[in-house]
């Protein structure tokens, strides 16, 4: 079967947010809910100095801890990888936005339309009418099963994108992967550009850890944390000079460098794949399943019951 996955040349991306504007546009996302972002990046100083733009989504995990953790079933992976949300399935319980590590999950809750209107605009009658869902990039399954490229991929002025299958050593997205990063064991690939701190990107796609509580205030209530282990895999830099989280693609066909040196204190060189995402990644209490003000308790009057990317 094919593995399908995103390849992204930061020396090419702007930050124009094409990107951002058309995910929001074939999606019909809704106020605040943002699927696809783009990150400045800075480093150095003058006259050494560098900024880049970092673009990311759904990692698109080989094994989605989402789809481990979904108690009914709605988050689930497809032979390609693409891991989608059924819609009338989801409960809105919030279990797999705390089981992603990446913070790509994303509550729809909105009863608004963009622009301040009181109607919606035409895109927004465009595609799947939902609310009180999780959701997520899909890799546009929609447009890919039917022979295009994601809509980011289709109107990068930059060319920035690159989509395809990664196992197969002849396509596009194989060929211009090699020597590529790779973010932990997912489908999204990033060629950085000269000069940046390689750590940068895993800072900027891992979800954002809460701030320390001082010594002897008591903690507010407004994070919960992810037990590694309920589908959270820990890990280090895997070959020489990469950074927390990343590896090198070996060749085309997306397969990782053999280990070498890890970077992070304390972990043992000597295993080969090991990987890591930052202990301690939180999310919000409220997030909880059971939340007595959850949406859920508002998803029987939901009169548009869809499936995405089916």
């Amino acid at each position: 079967m094919p593995r399908k996955a995103m390849l992204i040349d930061l020396r090419r991306c702007a930050g124009c947010y094409a990107c951002v504007v058309a995910c929001q546009m074939q999606n019909n996302t809704k106020p605040g809910v943002v699927w696809n972002k783009v990150e400045p990046c800075e480093w150095g100083e003058h006259p050494q100095a560098g900024r880049c733009y970092l673009p990311h989504a759904c990692m698109q995990c080989d094994e989605p801890a989402c789809v481990k953790a979904c108690p009914t079933g709605a988050s689930y992976q497809r032979e390609d990888g693409i891991t989608l949300v059924n819609y009338e399935k989801c409960i809105c319980c919030e279990q797999c936005a705390v089981a992603c590590p990446y913070g790509a999950r994303h509550l729809n809750i909105a009863k608004d339309y963009w622009f301040e209107s009181n109607t919606a605009s035409p895109y927004e009658s465009f595609g799947l009418q939902r609310s009180d869902v999780v959701e997520k990039c899909i890799f546009c399954a929609d447009l890919v099963d039917a022979g295009g490229q994601p809509a980011c991929v289709a109107n990068c002025p930059g060319g920035a994108r690159s989509f395809g299958d990664i196992d197969d050593a002849q396509s596009a997205i194989a060929q211009a992967a090699q020597g590529a990063l790779r973010v932990d064991k997912t489908g999204f690939y990033y060629i950085p550009v000269a000069g940046l701190d390689e750590q940068m990107i895993s800072d900027k796609v891992l979800k954002p850890k809460p701030e320390p509580v001082p010594a002897g205030k008591k903690a507010e209530a407004n994070f919960t944390p992810v037990i590694a282990g309920a589908g959270v895999v820990a890990a280090a830099a895997v070959g020489g000079g990469v950074g927390f989280g990343l590896a090198r693609a070996k060749k085309a066909g997306g397969q990782d460098a053999a280990a070498a040196n890890s970077r992070a204190a304390g972990q043992d060189a000597a295993a080969p794949d090991s990987r890591a995402v930052a202990a301690g990644a939180t999310a919000t209490a409220d997030s909880a399943a059971g939340a007595t003000d959850s949406p859920a308790a508002d998803k029987a009057d939901r009169t548009n019951n869809n499936k995405g990317g089916e």
